[in-house]
């Protein structure tokens, strides 16, 4: 071997085995954490939507934020839902996060995405009448730029007389 050269890496089976224990139990510990976040919410569902009120109130923008969060969302697909700019989604989104939690910011490159927290899901927030009218009363008066035709897949008419 030449001077400078690296030997290549050869990785052992006792190596292997090491990091294969090593992820079982982080796995073991992040089921373990869940379960027990998921307790502690179901537990403390009245201070959480206590909580949740205070920062959806009576804003119909923030009630909609919460149900299109449900799954992940990226930034500009959420402004463009909410109907809204930028600037005032990201004044929106910043009451939800920080300290509070109930929705979490991903980043792949330079993109933002966004999700609820599970912790929204399990107190049963989206069942709470007052939120269902809040959520009715914002699909309302958003623009009718939604058509049936962009709802429900166009069904193609088949000839049967052949």
């Amino acid at each position: 071997m030449k001077k400078g050269e690296k030997k290549p890496a050869k990785i052992d089976d006792a190596v292997l085995d090491k990091l294969e224990e090593m992820d079982n139990k982080l796995e073991r510990i992040k089921s373990d954490t869940h379960s027990l976040n998921r307790v502690s919410c179901i537990a403390n569902a009245n201070v959480i939507k206590e909580e949740l009120w205070k920062v959806v109130g009576k804003s119909k923008v923030r009630a909609a934020i919460l149900s299109l969060t449900k799954e992940e969302i990226s930034f500009q697909d959420l402004a463009k839902a909410l109907n809204i700019k930028a600037s005032n989604l990201s004044v929106e989104l910043k009451a939800f996060m920080g300290n509070k939690g109930f929705i979490a910011e991903l980043r792949r490159g330079a993109n933002k995405y966004y999700q609820r927290s599970e912790q929204v899901d399990l107190i049963g927030f989206e069942k709470e009448q007052c939120f269902i009218e809040l959520l009715e009363s914002w699909k309302a008066r958003r623009p009718q730029e939604t058509t049936t035709e962009t709802i429900e897949p166009k069904k193609e008419e088949t000839d049967v007389s052949q």
